[in-house]
């Protein structure tokens, strides 16, 4: 697939509950709706497909529709004024991508959205999202309640660049997808899959590549940690993994 690839999910032929199918509907925020507003929010829902490597948007382009990712991960990415860029999150199965409410026209992205694996989102059009949002208040109240819990998490995170040590931010990026992937019910406490490269780990936890080499091969000798293939993390000592963390 060389490009991505935009799927409607409405008009004839198509599943009559497509939602209901959807893998990750319960730990969204679709899993907070009434049946009448998912079926709202599906009448106006269509699928993106986006390979690896491919931009869902990027940074300065008009930017407008919501979004839920429901398969892969993505990494949102600004640039800066001297041409370097730095992830600042990561979003997995389940996270809303946040459109601009309100706005006569779309605004500007501040940062690119990028897959980093096979990326699948269910795209809801910004108009006829507002629509769906004036029929049904609750529904608004509850983006406004998934809003402020991520916001309390990227505080978090400052937290995390700002003051732990290097061990301790390395062993917290492990925790961080360790909880993503088990909140998930795939991979978890035992084993997951890293979804970024140790130089994509390095950028976003604010450390040098050979830091994180090195606190990796630390965490592997010391038995807190394996790897089966190059991705694939075996927490041997989750309890010791918390603990270097600082948790």
């Amino acid at each position: 697939m060389s490009d991505s690839a935009i799927l409607s999910m409405a008009g004839a032929g198509r599943d009559p509950d497509p939602c209901s199918a959807c893998t990750i509907r319960h730990s969204s925020l679709c899993g907070a709706l009434s049946s009448e507003e998912i079926r709202d929010l599906s009448a106006i829902a269509r699928r993106k497909v986006l390979d690896a490597g491919q931009p869902h948007v990027m940074e300065g382009d008009l930017s407008g529709d919501f979004a839920n990712v429901t398969q892969g991960v993505a990494k949102m990415v600004c640039g800066a004024e001297d041409g370097r860029s730095q992830i600042v999150g990561l979003l997995f199965p389940s996270d809303f991508i946040a459109g601009a409410l309100g706005d006569r026209d779309p605004t500007t992205a501040r940062h690119s959205i990028e897959a980093i694996t096979e990326l699948q989102l269910c795209i809801f059009p910004r108009r006829q999202f507002e629509e769906v949002l004036h029929e049904h208040p609750s529904l608004e109240f509850k983006l406004l309640k998934r809003t402020l819990d991520e916001l309390q998490l990227a505080r978090e995170w400052m937290v995390l660049l700002g003051r732990k040590t290097a061990e301790e931010r390395v062993a917290s990026f492990l925790v961080h997808v360790s909880q993503k992937m088990e909140n998930l019910g795939c991979q978890g406490r035992t084993s997951f899959d890293l979804p970024l490269s140790r130089t994509e780990i390095a950028d976003y936890i604010g450390l040098t590549l050979e830091t994180v080499s090195r606190q990796i091969t630390r965490l592997r000798k010391d038995g807190v940690i394996a790897f089966e293939g190059s991705k694939r993390v075996i927490s041997l000592d989750r309890q010791e993994l918390e603990k270097r963390a600082g948790f």
